[in-house]
Order: structure tokens, then C-alpha cells, then sequence
């Protein structure tokens, strides 16, 4: 009798041959990257026909859509890592895959606590000698504005701000760093204040398009197959 182990989709089958072969053993890979994606897309969606007088419900889905959204550029950038410093048929050199693999090991990662989850994107680029992605430009500085309002979501500190003034001419925007950031991505107007006027289904689906935007310029960049679709 003879064992054969067969990859299909990730997962690996060990069958044993002869007069009644039997499946022996499963191995199942689990990716998250590509189910996050899409469930952020979902979420977006879902926003969309959610109705005004939902309140909580609207409210889960624009969160929803903000969080996963990051979450899948970490999970994207994770299992490009680890994928490519391991796979046997990854398309690296050697002395790439060994760069990468101390990342991987976290002695690539950043130290300072300026720096952050989307800036390892630059540094693979430039590992790889690619042209890093402009910080002060699309698509990184939108991705890093969905960094920005996720952190907002996730570690939240309470505070008050004003949402009405009888003065005509105050500019409620002005009263908050994340709205003036978003005015012109989320085209808000001069009154606009956070949480009221950002967590919104326009935001939620803004936030989708932003990392998805941002992981597919940094696969096209790289020129390395991430093993899942990005359009």
C-alpha cells in the first residue's frame, strides 16, 4: 500500500492506495482575509437599506463595515507574510523569503508607537524593491484614515460635542480632528460632527472601498498571487 497526500484548495488529503483505497487523513488551511472582505462587504450593504428609525441596527452594520475592513488588511497582510517566508511555492528568492521570515518572527516589525499595521505594507514593498505606496496620497491615506476611525470604534474615550449652535456663522466641523480628516472623502457638511454625521452607510462603504483599494494596489505592486481574489 502507498500514501498519497493530495492538495486541493489549501487542504491536504492523505489517501492510501491499493484494493480499497481510504481517505487516512485531512489537513483544512484556514484563511481569514477573503472572509473578511467579504463580510465587510455585507456589512456595507446591509447599511445601505438598513433603515433611519434602526437605530442599532444601522449602527452595528456602519461599525461592522469600519472594523472589518481593517481587519481584513491585517489578515491580508499577515497571511502574506507568513504564506510567502513558508510556502514551498512561494515566487521569492531565497534571501526574500529569509527577510520575510524574520518578519514574521517580529523582528521586522515596528517599534515605535508612531508606526503602524499599514506602514509593514511600504516595508515589504521596499524589501522587495518595489515603489512604496505615497503616505500622503491615495490609497494610503485613505486606508489610514479607516485606521484612524476604527481606533476611534475599538478604544473609544467619551467626550461631549456640540451639535447645535445658534450662531450661524460656528463651523461645527472644525470641533474635531476625525471630521476635518473626513470632510472631503465623506463630503460633509460645515456642521458636521462625530459620531452624529460620520458613522453613516456613505462612510461604512467608503471605508470597504478604501482597504480594498489599498490591498490591491499593494498585490499589483508586489506582483505576488495573495491566493485569494482582490476585485
Amino acid at each position: 500500500m502507498k500514501t498519497v497526500p493530495i492538495a486541493h484548495s489549501g487542504d491536504r488529503i492523505s489517501i492510501v492506495l491499493g484494493n480499497a483505497p481510504r481517505v487516512i487523513r485531512i489537513e483544512s488551511e484556514y484563511r481569514f482575509a477573503f472572509e473578511l472582505k467579504n463580510a465587510a462587504r455585507v456589512m456595507a450593504n446591509k447599511a445601505k437599506v438598513a433603515k433611519d428609525e434602526e437605530y442599532f441596527e444601522l449602527r452595528a452594520f456602519v461599525t461592522g463595515a469600519i472594523v472589518l475592513s481593517y481587519a481584513y488588511l491585517n489578515a491580508g497582510l499577515n497571511e502574506f507574510i507568513f504564506l510567502n517566508a513558508i510556502a514551498k511555492d512561494s515566487p521569492l528568492s531565497t534571501a526574500e523569503k529569509a527577510i520575510v521570515r524574520a518578519m514574521a518572527e517580529e523582528g521586522l516589525r515596528p517599534q515605535k508607537d508612531s508606526q503602524n499595521a499599514l506602514q509593514l505594507f511600504n516595508v515589504l514593498l521596499r524589501l522587495l524593491n518595489k515603489p512604496p505606496l505615497e503616505e500622503d496620497k491615495p490609497p494610503f491615506q485613505p486606508a489610514n484614515l479607516v485606521r484612524i476611525l476604527r481606533n476611534l470604534l475599538v478604544h473609544p474615550e467619551p467626550v461631549r460635542v456640540v451639535t447645535f449652535d445658534e450662531n450661524p456663522d460656528k463651523s461645527l466641523c472644525d470641533q474635531q480632528k476625525i471630521v476635518k480628516q473626513l470632510r472631503s472623502h465623506l463630503k460633509l457638511h460645515r456642521n458636521a460632527t462625530y459620531p452624529q454625521d460620520i458613522l453613516t452607510p456613505t462612510c461604512a462603504q467608503w471605508a470597504v472601498n478604501s482597504c480594498e483599494l489599498f490591498f490591491s494596489e499593494f498585490v499589483q505592486r508586489t506582483g505576488v498571487n495573495p491566493g485569494f481574489t482582490t476585485e
